[in-house]
């Protein structure tokens, strides 16, 4: 494998989503709620990263998946309803529970993106990366405002290295970039702009 090969997988192992989630939450808690806030974004993290984490695991101990970093296009609708209902179910209860806005905001919109992706996936293979990425800039221009833009060249970075391994296409990285976002975008406005 040569060097800009292994370049491009790194990039693409650290921005899988689950790795991303953690920092996010932890960033958002912290900045709108202090110590509390961490405690939720604890919270959020075990009922969506951990919660889809142990359900990838048991897909692959059960032999449903080979590799679960490597899931095809066609093996990826069951798993991707199953964790848009995960994360439905955890905004509702973190709602319920009365975490705060910004937290819910982020929760609400991996519910959102997740069930999109579990709708078009039999059409098409959007970007999971592209959409994470795209989704934590927007959430980050939201919470820490311009700051948060210190976080947009991570998304050509992660455009190049889903290109580089031959993953996906630029219709693909795009459609996953506007979901992400837009859908992002969607949740601040309804959960956090409206109050």
């Amino acid at each position: 494998m040569d060097l800009l090969a292994r370049i491009a997988r790194l990039i693409s192992n650290a921005t899988r989503l689950p790795l991303l989630a953690v920092p996010l939450f932890l960033l958002v808690g912290a900045a709108t709620a202090g110590w509390n806030g961490l405690l939720w974004a604890v919270l959020c993290l075990l009922l969506t990263s951990g919660l889809s984490l142990l359900y990838l695991a048991y897909l692959t101990r059960s032999g449903k998946v080979r590799d679960p970093r490597r899931i095809p296009q066609e093996q990826r609708i069951r798993p991707l309803r199953v964790v848009a209902g995960l994360h439905v179910g955890a905004w509702i209860l973190v709602t319920l529970l009365g975490a705060p806005d910004s937290l819910r905001a982020v929760l609400l919109s991996y519910a959102l993106a997740t069930t999109a992706f579990a709708v078009f996936t039999p059409y098409i293979n959007l970007s999971l990366h592209a959409a994470g990425v795209s989704g934590a800039i927007v959430c980050l221009l939201f919470v820490f405002g311009f700051l948060g833009a210190l976080f947009i060249p991570v998304l050509p970075l992660v455009w190049w290295a889903r290109r580089r391994l031959g993953r996906h296409t630029n219709l693909e990285l795009a459609l996953g970039t506007i979901v992400g976002g837009g859908l992002t975008w969607v949740s601040f406005a309804a959960v956090v702009v409206a109050l």
